[in-house]
């Protein structure tokens, strides 16, 4: 979803090419395009295909898709704890010290922002 929110609208050939760019195990046309036909099917991309090759673009905004995802990602596998999933991105050891210190404005910015309460 990611290439396509940034690339759209793209056709099979350019996302292949665009996934498959510095990787060491090529994703096969056939997998992109079951991925594809899956996220089409949930609504998540919609095809055009009025010419020969099918043009994908998203069906759902980034900014919703992206938050709606992360809600069912905390709900099923955090409990609903924000705080929980953020322990396990800071634990697992994935994160650079540049990003601890973005999320860490972030977090004094929103604070500030509701008046010292979270």
């Amino acid at each position: 979803m990611d290439l396509l929110w940034k690339h759209q609208p793209a056709g099979l050939n350019e996302l292949l090419d665009r996934i498959n760019a510095g990787r060491k195990d090529a994703v096969t046309r056939a997998t992109l395009q079951r991925q594809l036909t899956r996220l089409e099917a949930k609504g998540w991309l919609k095809r055009d295909s009025s010419s020969r090759a099918h043009v994908y673009e998203a069906a759902v905004a980034e900014t919703k898709g992206r938050t709606g995802v992360l809600a069912e990602l905390k709900r099923r596998f955090f409990g609903g704890s924000s705080v929980a999933l953020v322990r396990c991105l800071v634990e697992s050891g994935d994160i650079s010290q540049a990003e601890l210190a973005e999320l860490q404005k972030l977090v004094r910015g929103h604070v500030g922002r509701k008046g010292g309460q979270s």
